[in-house]
């Protein structure tokens, strides 16, 4: 199968959970074209296992030549269809004006695309996320593009379901990556329920991950956090909670993953709660060396909040990661988590917002190695049941066929 991938921003550190779907896509037989909306991010460096998507991806500027060429044919060919799709855009956006400006700004592009995903061949568009991806291969489709489905994950949908009616209503497939995800659609969009929506969670190659057990110490827990430094992550409860217990803790250390708009200001925070010699903020790291922090890690934290706007998590890829590695592990009770994680069987769940329960549990799992050690093996077996990267490629590629399964 030729197939077309529409991405937000491309490479991007944070996407692993794209990339490896990506890369098995290939591996299962697919032929692969890249196409980001955003403009190439150059100071990004794509993790190795993916580098070869970096052969798959195509430039095309968003007021570049192909891109008003496109424009120019469309206003030729079809212009009342181009005036009625400029009309959908702007009164489903007129509230919202920077993603109207920004939608209204893609067009030439989607256009570009479809044009080219078309020459080349591809019998599938597939947007990664609802919200301008999907855009791109919804204008796209009605310009003769091929036909298209949307993984829907996470902020996509519940920043703004506008236009998602639309959007949705006119793909071939809609995927979502969580339960959670699946329910809200289905409640908040006019046409939810009529929408056959399914559900195939982000995935990773259990296979290839074999780190062994590492007991937890209770005198010198060793923590981690992965992930962006930004106010959806709720990385500063995870620092007072850590504040509250630090006596208690002995000599424990918490490396952090991932860099944000909030670094500067959660370690900050980490220096004022006079923790910061124990806060080993490490900014952004390779796939390596995540895997690396993952091994040597004794607990794994997911202090997640519903941020602004809106913004939370699906499920994040960072628990199935620690759930993988044998990890115990603590998230928050919100969006899709407890469908990864049950309380008390495969980590612990704490409310939002709530530092003294998030203190309380690491303290629990420190207390109780044995406890700990059982629950992250029930967790292993979990993801290698449900969030497998072989299995769950496969169902994403029937999908995009037209085939459920």
């Amino acid at each position: 199968m030729k197939l077309a991938i529409i991405v937000t921003e491309f490479p991007k550190a944070t996407e692993t959970f794209i990339y490896r779907d990506l890369m098995e896509f290939r591996r299962q037989g697919a032929d692969l074209r890249l196409y980001h909306v955003a403009p190439f991010r150059a100071d990004q460096q794509l993790h190795s296992f993916a580098e070869p998507l970096m052969a798959a991806r195509q430039e095309i500027a968003m007021a570049g030549g192909k891109a008003l060429g496109a424009l120019a044919a469309a206003m030729v060919r079809h212009p009342w269809r181009l005036a009625r799709t400029v009309g959908q855009i702007v009164r489903a956006y007129k509230r919202q004006p920077k993603i109207l400006a920004k939608s209204l700004a893609l067009l030439p592009k989607a256009l570009a695309i479809a044009a080219d995903a078309r020459k080349w061949g591809a019998a599938h568009v597939h947007a990664e996320f609802a919200g301008h991806p999907a855009t791109a291969a919804w204008i796209g489709r009605r310009f003769g593009g091929p036909e298209y489905s949307v993984s829907c994950r996470a902020h996509d949908i519940f920043r703004t379901q506008k236009l998602l009616p639309e959007k949705l209503g006119e793909a071939n497939g809609v995927r979502t990556v969580s339960d959670f995800g699946w329910d809200f659609l289905r409640e908040k969009l006019p046409n939810g329920r009529a929408l056959d929506i399914e559900v195939i969670h982000s995935s990773i190659d259990t296979g290839a991950i074999t780190a062994a057990p590492v007991p937890i110490d209770p005198a010198a827990p060793r923590l981690l956090y992965v992930g962006a430094l930004e106010p959806k992550k709720g990385v500063e409860y995870l620092i007072d909670a850590l504040a509250r217990i630090n006596a208690e803790l002995g000599d424990w250390n918490c490396v952090l993953i991932g860099t944000g708009p909030s670094a500067e200001a959660l370690q900050r925070r980490a220096r004022e709660a006079g923790i910061a010699e124990r806060m080993d903020f490490r900014g952004r790291q390779d796939f390596a060396a995540v895997a690396e922090a993952y091994a040597g890690a004794q607990i794994c934290l997911c202090p997640s909040i519903i941020g602004p706007d809106g913004r939370m998590e699906g499920i994040p890829n960072v628990m199935i990661e620690a759930l993988a590695y044998r990890r115990p592990a603590i998230a928050t009770a919100i969006s899709g988590i407890p469908e990864l994680i049950t309380d008390g069987e495969h980590g612990l769940l704490v409310p939002q917002k709530d530092a003294g329960a998030l203190g309380a549990a690491i303290l629990r799992l420190v207390s109780d190695p044995a406890e700990a050690a059982e629950m992250a093996e029930r967790g292993r077996a979990k993801v290698v049941d449900e969030f497998d990267l072989s299995r769950n490629a496969a169902r994403q590629l029937a999908l995009f066929a037209g085939r459920k399964g």
